[in-house]
C-alpha cells in the first residue's frame, strides 16, 4: 500500500500572478495498491458526490501520466482518496490532485522520477506552475517556467507566520475567473507588479515581515476578479482592521487569504465574530505553512 500527502496551496499571493505560492497544512491524501485486475476508485469525503470515480479522475489520470513516462504497467488498482482540501475554492485542489496522483503513481513504480521531475510533469498537466510548484517543494515558492523546465527557488517558512484563509460557501472555476481578465495590460501596471512582487519575495525569504503589507499590492489580477466574489473589498478592510500583515485573494478566488502571526491572538476570534455579523457566506481556517511538500507516509 501506497500513502501519500499532498498540501494545499495559495498562489498569486496579491502581485506575484502565476509565479508566487505557498504550501499550507490542509492535506489530501492518496492510497494506492496494486490488485489483480480493474479500476476501483474510493472518495471517501463529500467530494465523492461531484468527483469522478472512473478513469476520468484526475489522480488516476496523472498516475497513469507517470506510468506511461516510465513503462509501468499495473495490472489493476485501488485508489482510496481523502480530499480536505476544498474544490475550486483558490486553494489548489487541481494541483493536489495532479501531484498526489503523480508522486503515488511514481512510488508505485520504484520511484523512477525525481522531485524536479515530478514538478515539470506536473506543471504540464496544470499549465502553469504557481501552485504545483509549492505542492511537490513545500514551503514558499517562486517559479518561472522555461520552455523545457520549472525553474524556482523555496523557502521554508518559520518565524511563527499564519495563513487565514477565508473560504465562501461558493464556488468560482479557474477558467471563469481567468476570463474575466484583460489580454494587455499598461505597462505602468506591470512595473507597479514586478516591484512589489520582488518586495514580497524579498520579505518572506529574510523574515521582514514589516514589509508584507506595502508589497502585497496587485494591479494584474484583483481588480478584476472582484467583481465575481461578493464582500471582498469588504473582507479586505476588516483583515487588515484586525491587524492582518497582508491579504490577498488566493489563486484565482474565491477565498481570501490574510498572512497573519501566531502573536496575534484576536485575528481569528474577531474575523469570526466579524464575518457573522456581516454575511453567513464565509468561515474562517487558521492555516500554517507546510514545509515539506508532497510525501511518502506510512
Amino acid at each position: 500500500m501506497i500513502n501519500v500527502r499532498v498540501p494545499a496551496t495559495s498562489a498569486n499571493m496579491g502581485p506575484g500572478f502565476d509565479c508566487l505560492g505557498v504550501a499550507l497544512q490542509l492535506y489530501n491524501y492518496v492510497s494506492v495498491e496494486e490488485t489483480d485486475s480493474g479500476l476501483q476508485i474510493d472518495i471517501v469525503d463529500s467530494s465523492s458526490r461531484f468527483l469522478p470515480r472512473d478513469e476520468r479522475n484526475l489522480v488516476y489520470r496523472s498516475m497513469c501520466a507517470v506510468f506511461d513516462l516510465c513503462g509501468y504497467r499495473p495490472r489493476g488498482l485501488h485508489i482510496t482518496l481523502e480530499n480536505n482540501v476544498p474544490v475550486t475554492r483558490g486553494l489548489g485542489s487541481s494541483s493536489a490532485g495532479i501531484v498526489g496522483g503523480l508522486t503515488a503513481g511514481n512510488a508505485l513504480a520504484g520511484n523512477p522520477l525525481s522531485r524536479d521531475d515530478i514538478l515539470n510533469l506536473a506543471a504540464r498537466i496544470e499549465g502553469h506552475a504557481d501552485n504545483v510548484t509549492p505542492a511537490v517543494m513545500g514551503g514558499f515558492t517562486v517559479n518561472v517556467c522555461g520552455r523545457r523546465k520549472i525553474s524556482y527557488v523555496k523557502q521554508p517558512l518559520h518565524g511563527g507566520l499564519r495563513f487565514a484563509a477565508i473560504i465562501p460557501e461558493f464556488k468560482l472555476a479557474t477558467k471563469k475567473s481567468r476570463s474575466i481578465l484583460p489580454s494587455f495590460v499598461p505597462h505602468r501596471d506591470a512595473v507597479y507588479n514586478a516591484g512589489h512582487s520582488a518586495l514580497l519575495a524579498a520579505s518572506l525569504v529574510s523574515g521582514d515581515y514589516e514589509n508584507i503589507r506595502a508589497a502585497i499590492g496587485d494591479r494584474l489580477h484583483q481588480n478584476y476578479r472582484k467583481r465575481l466574489i461578493p464582500h471582498m473589498d469588504e473582507i479586505f478592510r476588516l483583515c487588515y482592521r484586525n491587524g492582518a500583515h497582508g491579504v490577498y485573494l488566493s489563486g484565482a478566488g474565491p477565498t481570501i487569504m490574510a498572512i497573519t502571526d501566531e502573536s496575534n491572538r484576536n485575528f481569528n476570534a474577531a474575523m469570526s465574530g466579524a464575518l457573522n455579523r456581516k454575511t453567513k457566506q464565509w468561515h474562517l481556517t487558521i492555516l500554517e505553512p507546510d514545509n515539506e511538500g508532497a510525501v511518502e507516509i506510512n
